[in-house]
């Protein structure tokens, strides 16, 4: 995979375009770099949570008909806007990506941008990004990453590189008890997570419900006033 002093193609220009008129007219959202070769954004959720989305060029992949230009995305997220920033120990890895990885790198970054800015709704979808929602900050502080499937903490990361020289039977059934009752701490917390989302959805449901009975009373009101003004002008 080539990788020289990369010059955006003309569809990735009227993309990064798009991506700046979003930026412009979306509260929020701010492009902290754009150059050829990186592009990131920091955003502010409806849920209050703080994305930032780094993408980096990679290179030409020759390999494909036509070439295609290589772009990494990351999404680092969490509670406060400094946690993004410095991305500390209360900043955590989502793996979110936008459905087309074949469009220009502006457009991807702009349906990720839409996507976070509207969290709560997109949560709804993505059981993925409403963990981390509901997630405390506290808690986050032990994750790294949230993916589709699981979610994956410093221990697990800790231990996957802690190899012992000499394996012993005895350790081993402790270990696969411990990683047991791990996961069994992880199913329950995944069951609190959803019962948490369910209660927002439902709250959210009767929010929309009470403004749509205020919305009907209004007009109710409106209506008789203006049925009101037609019998008084008739007289």
């Amino acid at each position: 995979m080539s990788k020289k002093n990369y010059r955006m193609s003309e569809p990735e220009l009227r993309s990064v375009e798009m991506l700046q008129s979003v930026a412009k007219d979306t509260p929020g959202v701010e492009i902290v770099v754009l150059t050829n070769e990186a592009i990131k954004v920091r955003l502010r959720g409806e849920s209050k949570r703080w994305y930032c989305i780094d993408s980096k060029f990679q290179g030409i992949n020759e390999f494909q008909i036509p070439s295609q230009p290589e772009w990494s995305v990351a999404i680092t997220a969490g509670r406060w806007q400094n946690d993004v920033v410095q991305e500390n120990d209360y900043s955590v890895n989502l793996c979110l990506h936008s459905k087309n990885q074949k469009l220009p790198i502006g457009d991807r970054i702009v349906s990720l941008v839409l996507a976070l800015f509207n969290d709560v709704k997109t949560a709804m979808k993505i059981p993925m990004l409403a963990q981390f929602i509901v997630c405390q900050r506290q808690m986050l502080q032990d994750i790294v990453i949230f993916q589709d499937t699981m979610i994956v903490t410093q221990e697990m990361v800790e231990d996957e590189w802690d190899y012992p020289e000499e394996w012993d039977e005895d350790e081993t059934d402790d270990d696969d008890e411990e990683m047991h009752a791990e996961m069994d701490e992880m199913y329950e917390l995944q069951e609190a997570w959803e019962q948490e989302m369910h209660e927002l959805e439902m709250a959210q449901r009767q929010q929309e419900e009470a403004e749509e009975k205020k919305q009907e009373k209004e007009q109710e009101l409106i209506d008789f006033w203006e049925l009101m003004t037609d019998k008084f002008l008739e007289k």
